[in-house]
């Protein structure tokens, strides 16, 4: 996988959408909320698909963090697991991150729980 294959909104530009500061976006970075990467550029950001428009406003994608966790728990780094979610897997027909964003986020954690190491 490479930058190209997501579009990576820049942390401030996350921050200003979520109404928070750096610290509190980090520490959502840390819980496994959201996922940072770095782009062609060298610069980190977050992949779009993950920051969504909800009732209330701009909001983490909700069932991400599950996923994420699933992957830590695995053995998936924060690399392999962004690898994973933004390739299209054959179990589904799509990438994992669309298939989230869609709301079948029960059988992307399935698909994920058998790939622990």
């Amino acid at each position: 996988m490479t930058s190209a294959d997501m579009t990576l909104l820049p942390t401030g530009e996350v921050c200003r959408l979520l109404g928070i500061e750096e610290r509190r976006l980090k520490q959502l970075i840390r819980d496994r909320v959201l996922i940072d990467a770095r782009g062609a550029d060298g610069v980190r950001g977050i992949p779009e698909e993950m920051v969504v428009k909800g009732d209330n406003g701009w909001e983490p994608l909700a069932v991400l963090q599950g996923t994420l966790t699933l992957l830590a728990d695995d053995g998936f780094t924060a690399e392999e697991s962004l690898d994973w979610l933004y390739s299209v897997q054959d179990e589904l027909g799509e990438r994992p991150i669309d298939a989230l964003v869609d709301g079948r986020h029960h059988r992307v954690n399935r698909i994920a729980s058998t790939l622990a190491f």
